[in-house]
């Protein structure tokens, strides 16, 4: 390598005069310094260096040397990508020192303030909303642990695109929050950096910086996988960087200095002839340059010229600038945005980093764009905007300096204006508005988000945003942005066939709008809260009008144009704008709406597309655009969704609200009935069928339309309510919908976008609107989180079914308001059940000034006559239902309150002057021209006015033999022309009859039916062109039901009249009749029952597709008239050739004909004019009676109208009643008197004949009894009957029988629960500190350890067989045996299990092919069926016992082992049992079966006794570890137990493997007399037949060793399965000796010599203790080396304390006793409510009281001999043997053992107690967990695992769902549910906060044991708030572990295929 290779980039250039040796030299010296090595080169450097500054040299380093040593080891030649080069770099920075001492050094000066600790995605920060000045601050874990925050609002979150601790940073939060590390006064004692620290790193940086220039220079032009790679070369490069700057403010000052140094970077990097490497300078320049083009930017608006960043190439002059470039480019590599952040503490580093970002901020949205991974790209372009972003101080300087807005507000729209494509909104020839493309992937991918995310920021910055609002050219240019999203995604709806494709933009649609319109707008509102502000605001409204101008003008929309009917998009920014800062304005500013208020024309146009948005989302909802698929009921359901109500669906009412108030009303009714297409719904005509609505929609778009209104009239979001107020209602309307948790109330809580807080007073609120309902939990497992639910006056006075309809998403919600509505009113006993409520639609507040009330509208004589139309429609069942009359209802009293409020405050009503030549005349009311209905505006005036007949319009004529007359058709025209100015044109067109009905023609004395087509023209019957429109058809009825179609308007369904001219009663039905006599000539139409028309089909089905919002209250049966007065509905007249219908009603004579329909009585309203309760609790009638009272007490006419319409319509009815009523008295008394007289004789004549009876069966009834009596006895005298079970299969109820076996359902399962007993009697803990780990470790010695212990020790010193027969295991690993209690034949079961198996369910959690089913009753899971023996049950089995002498019974025991006999069964039973023990044998993992490596028969018999100790001691440790209850306690009644049936299994199979029946040569250690010989050790007896004295064996296990459960199981299992009680008695009160015995030994092992003399001089046991201490003194049992008794201190020892040892250890084997006597006898424990008296209480209950007892210390006296004999009261029976002996001879064979063994006797003698097995304590805090774990290795593969879980068994840590630690493709969890749980886990997922548990091959999410402050789960910690333990939810957990019912209780598992 020559001169040149390693001269290029020198920091000084060479001077001209240099001479080629000096040189070389340099090069040399270089060469040489890296042929000494690292730390020689280091010295050299630094010796070098301190020489310069000695010699006052400013620089203080080593001019020559280190340039040329640079050039060797920095040369771009080389790979970037060497480790080499790092650590000679890191040395030669060291200076002499080790890296590490002088990283450590260089720490020790670290002065920052600030703690800018840099995190990527996923790392786990804080954020604490009280302590935070922006919304995006966030704190890392060290310093918010570190600070105060206690009672603040904060939450702990994962980054999702990375962020940096603002730990210190007062401009981002308060210096309250600050730790004590970080602040302004937390640095003021740091020493001073030394000059030669840094010296030599402050010359290597700037040709650090520049390796890396050159490097991604050179990378410049590769193809992008390529450039990838290249950034991953200079990784380890980075990595050196950013330990550097991770040293602290020192070393960052130095690295600052470098990068933003102009003329170092110029130095550097610009060609030169100074440079020796200049070729290699002026190629790197070309990469630049080709770099740098690479990157276009769009077009530059005008008047932005002048911006440089946006016009213009980029420069960069220093390393800083050109390095953001790199990082633009290479899209954000991650380890180079962490470096660039991580120096964001130095101050003058951070403003030339947000120069250089913003400088490069417009090429940011090019790569966006341009980036096939956009979502990452977008994060890390976030990760960095929003540290410099977020100080509002440094925002302003960059807004300010270098038009930051300018160049956001020009890249969004050059991003969005690529992708624009042309409107289709209304015609597509006059449109030349362009619209984003919702397709392409800018808008799908929100490449735009970064951008909008920024804005968002800086406009978060009051100076930022009063700087962009006072920029007209600036707003300008904003809406010009947003008008490109005005009218996007326009959905047009399809009419013949469905979608093919249902497009997903709407979902792109409605984020660009939210994110890019309404944030930014909600942000900018934020700040105008006074009138100083105004002007701000008026600003943006005249921009945003002009904007609106502009709009219309490109769409081509017109005042005369209403828009396509079959069109609409969601999306108006531009209208939302203008309402929300309209809003505002006069909110918070004081402004007048004439100040902000368009001209009316224009008014008019804004109107237009908000009310077809309300239209269109009402014909969504009513299944309208059924056909365009499920993604227009998402946009419907997305705009008034929470997230985007407050910006879309509130500010479009707000507007449409204005609008209301500010135009004319009538003709904004009308505008609304035609833009909902309900106009020629509300004709009168029975032929006008809808044009655009089909008939199953028609009822369904007319409620909607009255909600609408009621909507628009009542909702006081934005004009009435404070905010407050509004907080209240939004939460009110959650709770009624449904009860809510805390956060569900926060999430659903309406939002304005970017502001977090909802309400200040949210907690007050909430506390006035609701109560607090604590989790609770069934035992099922079903757990409830806490919930908060609607206090009873919410019900009462706050629910408004109005505004739950505006929020309700799903319109089940408002559905189920309505029900817990009614149920509320049910159970408080508002209402009878007999009605049917009504909504309680809400009288709204009053709206603030400088608002008109929009009720105004519904004011107008328009609406009245709508009113009027709808009140006749609900009287004659016309296109109506429940839910429409209601609405009605409830309008009608709005426009009664508002006038009656009007006119009492002065106001004035419009009087027909307005309207003159517009009001018709009384008689001639044009249908659908509702305008002309009424002379006046006044609703009294209205109400009362008679409606007598409406004029139809004509058919027009199209037949050419039409008879008609032409001026029809220019009455038609006349109409049209008096149309409302807004409104279609047009009226309602009639619809002709459908082809096979027929016409009723009626003349006076004639009538006759004539099927349609066939009538004859004569002069008298008109030609169907001239048949006059009929109002309804007639009814159509069924034999079944005549009366219950609808009635026909101009027939009466009801004659009035008797033949003898008396009134019938109106309250019965009458049959349907057509009179013939009418005046004049009438025409009806009857159909077929299938008629075409639309009103008939509405009539019979008034259904819709939306659904209806409460159900129908029932109709009275028969025609709908049939209550009401005679005259009151007489239909339509029609004289011939007219073409009206006859009405004859007013507003107040409707509602008191409905009043009577709907209660179903006549007369039925009572007026009650003084009645002014508020309340709106009620049915129809109720709310009926409610408005006319109103109507009656507001005005004087109406009670004059009400009173005498009431008389007009009843007066004569209530005569003639009256009259009737006293003949019918008179009837119904002579009717009484002969019932009475006709009861009298019935009841003598039944007497008399009851007297005969009784005699002439007397003798029979005496027989019958005798007979009764002699069959009692013979049944008596008969056998007891076999017991007999139920199969839940057949349903047969049998007897087992060995022919045919009846099973129990059991599941059998692996258990480790006892295994998990501890010696520690205090609860142990999770660890969450190191040192809690090692104590855990130390403390935590279990049961199974213990007995495995104990197995090793027995089989190092005793011969196998012997002591295979001393234990049991099973208590890791052990079969545990549950049932249902249902019972099953087994054949059935076969069956079943062949069903299941040929059912192939997906997702099936079943294992059929191992046996696996659900219960057939129950659904319980089994896996195998307990054959139940024929002896259970059976008296005749039970073995009784010859004699009552138990010296008898002790060989009575000794002759049943000798003659041990298997049952003989059937096949079938044998097989059964055979196949039982083979799955209690596969139950359980292979390792836990045998102790033994060689299974043989002794193991095997020891497997089958553990089964049955396992099954008892978990039954125990379910009591609750001793049999001691509480009288009232439920627990100790025996629980369905499968313990019986298992013992005859068990004992089956324990007496084949001991050689019973033909076996004899196959048992323990030959035959049984093993077993005998145990027998008579126990017994001190002789074996019968055997010659000697009983000795025992070499090698065999003293009987004091062997465990005396393990011989009571053992003798149990082989004595036969139904023995009599006193055999019972015998073996366990001779077992118990030996149990006292051992125990008494075990107590003094733990003695030492002073207190073993002590133990046997005093006390109760004295004589037992002294006896065996006698026996064993004198051998090496006994150590003076002894300590005490465990916890008990050596001064506070007494000799009480042994005898409570000896207690205690007996009670093991009386608890274990007890329970197996009480499963025998199939009897209850005993009762024992004394812990104290357990012991002695235990002894009487099993009978040893009296023989041997630790309690009764008399009998102990006398069992071992004659000590204290003397103090007998009374002679004891020693027929059990002598104790002392038998205590002589156990004591002298542990002495010989202890003899050869001395640890091992000792080990095995030693007493040790073990409390309950409980799961793990866990911390009250979960943080404390969280903290400790979630960073936590593996203690196995020493890695950070993805998802840590804690076992809460064993406190275990292990990888959940990896493969690093997996074994035998086995995963970690699994296998260590195998090794810690025989396969149950329980595991606490560390990262989400919840519980999973394991169960064999299954696996589920239990669910979460800790809660937040209000009661709820966070799984996967999304809120981030804190957590606490619940109790009752872990100790529900702890509860399912310990009775394993798991399996039983969580229902939602899944295969976890030993992947977890």
């Amino acid at each position: 390598m020559d001169d040149q290779d390693h001269s290029e980039g020198s920091p000084s250039p060479r001077s001209s005069s240099s001479s080629e040796p000096s040189s070389q030299a340099d090069v040399l010296t270089a060469q040489l310094l890296l042929k000494k090595g690292k730390r020689y080169a280091a010295r050299y450097l630094r010796d070098e260096c301190l020489r310069a500054m000695s010699s006052q040299d400013s620089q203080g380093t080593p001019a020559k040397v280190l340039p040329e040593l640079l050039d060797l080891l920095l040369n771009p030649a080389m790979r970037i990508k060497n480790l080499d080069t790092i650590d000679w770099l890191k040395w030669l920075m060291a200076a002499g020192r080790t890296p590490d001492d002088f990283f450590n050094t260089v720490r020790r000066y670290d002065n920052a303030t600030t703690c800018g600790l840099v995190w990527t995605a996923n790392f786990v920060a804080y954020r604490c909303r009280t302590c935070g000045i922006s919304p995006c601050m966030s704190l890392c874990a060290q310093c918010f642990q570190e600070g105060d925050h206690d009672g603040h609002d904060f939450n702990m979150f994962r980054s999702q695109a990375g962020g940096a601790c603002d730990c210190g940073n007062s401009a981002v939060m308060k210096e309250t929050g600050f730790c004590h590390r970080h602040g302004s006064q937390a640095q003021l004692n740091k020493p001073e950096v030394p000059p030669d620290l840094l010296a030599i790193a402050d010359a290597m940086m700037p040709r650090i910086f520049l390796r890396f220039i050159q490097h991604c220079r050179e990378s410049s032009s590769l193809p992008p996988k390529q450039v990838q790679e290249a950034m991953e070369d200079s990784s380890l490069y980075l990595d050196l960087l950013q330990d550097l700057s991770r040293l602290g403010a020192a070393m960052r000052r130095t690295m600052t200095k470098s990068l933003c140094n102009p003329k170092v970077y110029s130095d550097l990097t610009q060609p030169s002839s100074h440079h020796v490497n200049n070729e290699y300078l002026s190629q790197s320049k070309i990469f630049y340059e080709e770099a740098i083009n690479s990157i276009p930017f769009g077009d530059v608006p005008p008047g932005y010229e002048d911006i440089a960043t946006l016009n213009g190439p980029l420069i960069h002059k220093t390393f800083l600038d050109e390095i953001v470039f790199w990082t633009v480019k290479f899209e954000f590599p991650q380890k180079l945005v962490c470096l660039l952040l991580n120096m964001l503490p130095d101050t003058e580093y951070e403003d030339a980093f947000a120069r250089a970002f913003v400088q490069h901020y417009s090429r940011i949205s090019v790569m966006l764009v341009q980036s096939k991974d956009s979502e990452t790209l977008s994060n890390r372009v976030v990760h960095v905007s929003v540290q410099l972003f977020s100080d509002q101080d440094l925002a302003y300087r960059m807004t300010d300096s270098f038009h930051l807005l300018h160049i956001m507000i020009v890249s969004l729209k050059n991003m969005m204006k690529n992708i624009c494509i042309p409107s289709t909104l209304h015609d597509k020839r006059r449109n030349t508005h362009k619209v984003v493309k919702c397709e392409d992937h800018v808008m799908k991918n929100h490449c735009y988000w970064p951008l909008v995310s920024d804005l968002n920021n800086v406009l978060s910055h009051k100076p930022i945003a009063v700087k962009f609002m006072s920029d007209p050219i600036l707003i300008q240019e904003w809406f010009s942005f947003l008008s490109m999203f005005q009218g996007m995604n326009v959905n047009v709806r399809e009419l013949t066939h469905h979608v093919e494709f249902e497009p997903q933009t709407y979902y792109a649609a409605f984020s660009a709008e939210l994110e890019a319109s309404a944030s930014p707008m909600w942000a900018l509102v934020s700040h105008l809260k006074d009138s100083e502000t105004k002007h701000y605001t008026f600003s943006v409204l005249r921009q945003c009008l002009h904007a609106l101008s502009n709009w219309f003008n490109a769409v081509g929309f017109a005042r005369s144009d209403m828009g396509d009917p079959y069109q609409v998009s969601f999306h108006l920014p531009l209208h939302r704008y203008y309402s929300v800062f309209m809003c505002q304005a006069v909110r918070a500013q004081g402004a007048q709406l004439a100040d902000v208020l368009p001209p009316q024309d224009l008014l008019h146009l804004i109107m237009v597309h908000p009310l077809r948005l309300q239209a269109a989302f009402y014909e969504i909802l009513s299944g309208m655009w059924v056909r365009n698929g499920l993604q227009i009921k998402g946009q419907a359901m997305t705009y008034i969704q929470c997230h985007f109500c407050n910006s879309m669906v509130d500010a479009d009412l707000y507007l449409l609200q204005i609008c209301a108030g500010e135009l004319p009303p009538d003709n904004f009714i009308m505008t609304v009935l035609d833009r909902f297409h309900v106009l020629e719904s509300l004709s009168l005509s029975p032929r006008a069928s809808n044009s655009f609505l089909d008939s199953e929609h028609e009822v369904g778009i007319l409620e909607s339309c009255l909600t609408f209104l009621a909507t628009l009239m009542t909702v006081r979001t934005n004009i009435g309510l404070s905010e407050s107020e509004l907080a209240q209602l939004e939460m009110v309307t959650l709770l009624c919908m449904g009860d809510k948790t805390h956060s569900q109330l926060m999430e659903y809580m309406p939002e304005k976008c970017g502001s977090a807080a909802q309400s200040r007073d949210f907690e007050a609120v909430l506390s006035r609107v609701s109560s607090y309902r604590a989790p609770n939990f069934e035992a099922s497992g079903t757990m409830q989180q806490g919930m908060y639910i609607p206090r009873n006056h919410v019900w009462e006075n706050l629910y408004d079914p109005i505004y739950v309809l505006l929020r309700a998403v799903q319109r089940k919600d408002f559905q189920a308001s309505l029900d817990r509505f009614k149920l509320f009113c049910k159970q408080s006993g508002n209402v009878s059940n007999s009605g049917n409520l009504w909504p309680p639609f809400r009288l709204p507040s009053s709206v603030r000034s400088p608002y008109t009330d929009p009720q105004r509208i519904i004011g107008c004589r328009s609406f009245h006559a709508v009113i009027l139309v709808l009140l006749y429609n609900a009287l004659n069942e016309i296109t109506t239902n429940d839910h429409l009359l209601s609405l009605t209802i409830y309008l009608l009293e709005l426009t009664v309150e508002y006038q009656a409020k009007h006119q009492a405050q002065g106001g004035e009503v419009m009087a027909a002057p307005f309207f003159e030549g517009v009001t018709e005349p009384d008689d001639d009311k044009p249908d659908g021209q509702f305008s002309k209905w009424f002379a006046s505006d006044d609703i009294f005036t209205n109400a009362n006015t008679v409606v007598s007949k409406v004029h139809l319009n004509p058919t027009p004529s199209i037949s050419s033999c039409s008879d008609g007359d032409p001026s029809d058709l220019e009455d038609m025209d006349e109409i049209e022309a008096g149309a409302p100015r807004l409104a279609l044109p047009g009226a309602p067109q009639p619809r002709p009859l459908p082809l096979g009905s027929e016409l009723v023609v009626y003349q006076q004395n004639v009538s006759a039916v004539v099927p349609l087509g066939e009538v004859p023209t004569t002069p008298d019957t008109p030609t169907q062109d001239q048949v006059p429109p009929l109002a309804l058809p007639p009814p159509v009825g069924t034999p079944a039901s005549p009366v219950s179609s609808p009635v026909n308007m101009l027939v009466p369904l009801v004659d009035t009249s008797t033949a003898d001219g008396v009134s019938s009663q109106a309250s019965l039905p009458a049959p349907t009749q057509y009179p013939p006599l009418l005046a004049g000539t009438e025409v009806g139409r009857r159909g077929n029952g299938r008629s075409g028309s639309s009103r008939s089909r509405n009539r019979l089905n008034p259904s819709f597709a939306l659904k209806p919002h409460f159900n129908r209250s029932r109709r009275p049966a028969g025609p709908s008239n049939a209550l009401l007065p005679p005259g009151s509905t007489s239909p339509p007249q029609l004289q011939a050739g007219d073409q009206y219908v006859a009405i004859e009603d007013s507003i107040i004579s409707l509602l008191i004909k409905l009043h009577s329909k709907l209660t179903g009585k006549p007369n039925s309203y009572r007026p009650n004019f003084e009645d002014t309760s508020d309340s709106r609790i009620g049915d129809g009638p109720f709310f009926i009676a409610k408005l006319l009272n109103k109507l009656g007490r507001h005005d004087l006419s109406a009670k004059k109208c009400i009173l005498d319409t009431i008389a007009r319509l009843y007066c004569k009815r209530e005569e003639d009643s009256s009259a009737s009523s006293e003949e019918e008295a008179r009837a119904r008394e002579e009717k009484r008197k002969r019932a009475k007289e006709r009861q009298k004789r019935v009841m003598a004549e039944f007497a008399n004949r009851q007297r005969q009876f009784m005699e002439q069966n007397k003798a029979e009834a005496a027989e019958a009894e005798a007979g009764v009596n002699d069959a009692m006895e013979v049944e008596e005298q008969e056998p007891e009957r076999q017991k007999e079970y139920d199969c839940v299969i057949c349903n047969q109820s049998i007897p087992s029988t060995p022919e045919r076996p009846v099973g129990l359902v059991v599941l059998l399962q692996a258990t480790s629960v006892l295994g998990h007993r501890t010696s520690s009697q205090k609860p142990l803990s999770v660890p969450t500190s190191d040192s809690e780990r090692i104590r855990l470790k130390q403390r935590r010695y279990t049961l199974g350890q213990y007995m495995e212990e104990r197995a090793d020790t027995l089989n190092r010193h005793f011969d196998i067989n012997s002591w295979l027969a001393s234990m049991n295991i099973g208590w890791e690993g052990g079969v545990h045996v549950q049932t249902c209690g249902h019972h099953l034949h087994l054949d059935c079961h076969q069956s079943y299990l062949l069903a299941l198996r040929s059912q192939h369910r997906p997702n099936n959690t079943l294992n059929v092919d191992k046996g696996e089913y659900w219960c057939p009753l129950c659904r319980q899971l089994g896996n195998s069926v307990l054959p139940i023996s024929p002896e259970i049950g059976d008296l005749s089995a039970l073995v009784k016992h010859p004699s009552t002498c138990d010296s008898d019974l002790v060989e009575e025991v000794d002759r049943l082992l000798n003659d041990l006999t298997v049952p003989t069964f059937s096949s079938s039973l044998t097989n059964a049992m055979a196949h039982m023990m083979e799955d209690m044998t596969v139950a359980t993992y292979a390792k836990y079966r045998n102790v033994s490596t060689n299974p043989s028969t002794p193991s095997l018999f020891m497997f089958v006794s553990s089964i049955l100790r396992t099954n008892l001691e978990v039954e125990l440790v379910q009591r609750g570890g001793s049999l001691v209850y509480q009288a009232q306690d439920a627990k100790m009644d025996v629980k369905r137990s499968c313990l019986m049936p298992l013992l005859h299994v068990l004992g089956f199979h324990s007496k084949i493997l001991n050689g019973g029946g033909d076996y004899n040569a196959g048992g323990i250690g030959g035959g049984l007399h093993w077993i005998r010989q145990t027998w008579a050790s126990i017994s001190q007896r002789p074996v019968t037949g055997s010659e000697g004295a009983v000795t025992p064996r070499e090698r065999e296990v003293p009987l004091l060793l062997r465990d005396p459960v393990t011989l009571l199981l053992q003798l149990v299992l082989l004595l036969p399965s139904r023995i009599d009680q006193g055999y019972l008695r015998c073996v366990v009160a001779n077992v118990y000796r030996v149990a006292v015995v051992g125990a008494a030994v075990s107590s003094l092992r733990a003695l030492n010599e002073s207190q073993r003399d002590q133990a046997t001089n005093t006390g109760p046991l004295a004589p037992l203790l002294a006896l065996a201490h006698n026996t064993l003194r004198d051998s090496p049992f006994f150590c003076d080396d002894q300590v005490t008794l465990p916890d008990q201190p050596q001064d506070s020892w007494t000799v009480n304390d042994v005898t409570c040892q000896v207690r205690e250890t007996c009670l093991q084997f009386l608890r274990i006793a007890a329970l197996l006597k009480a499963h025998l006898a199939e009897e209850n424990s005993p009762v024992i409510a004394d812990p104290i008296a357990e012991c002695g209480a235990l002894e009487q209950y099993l009978g040893v009281w009296d023989t041997c007892s630790v309690v009764n210390s008399t009998i102990m006296g006398n069992m071992c001999g004659t000590y204290r004999a003397s103090e007998v009261s009374s002679p004891v029976e020693t027929r059990l043997g002598d104790l002392a002996g038998g205590t002589r001879v156990w004591c002298s064979e542990v002495a010989a053992f202890a003899s050869q063994a001395q640890v091992a006797a000792s080990t095995l003698l030693t007493s040790v107690h073990f409390s309950q097995p409980r799961l793990l304590k866990l911390p009250h805090s979960y943080d404390a967990i969280f903290q400790y774990y979630h960073r936590r290795q593996c203690s196995q593969c020493n890695s950070v695992p993805k998802d840590p879980s804690v076992c809460l068994l064993c406190g275990t840590i292990v990888c959940l769902r990896e493969t690093c630690c997996k074994q035998q493709e086995i995963c970690e969890c699994v296998q260590h549910a195998i090794d810690c749980g025989a396969g149950t886990a329980i595991f606490l997922v560390i990262n989400s906060s919840t519980v999973i548990v394991i169960r064999g091959p299954r696996v589920c999410l239990w669910g979460c044991v800790h809660l937040d402050s209000f009661g709820e789960e966070d799984r996967d910690l999304k809120r981030g708030k804190p957590l606490y333990l619940s109790e009752d939810r872990y100790h529900l957990l702890e509860q399912q572990w310990l009775s394993h019912g798991f399996d039983h209780t969580n229902k939602r598992w899944i295969w976890h295929r030993d992947i977890l």
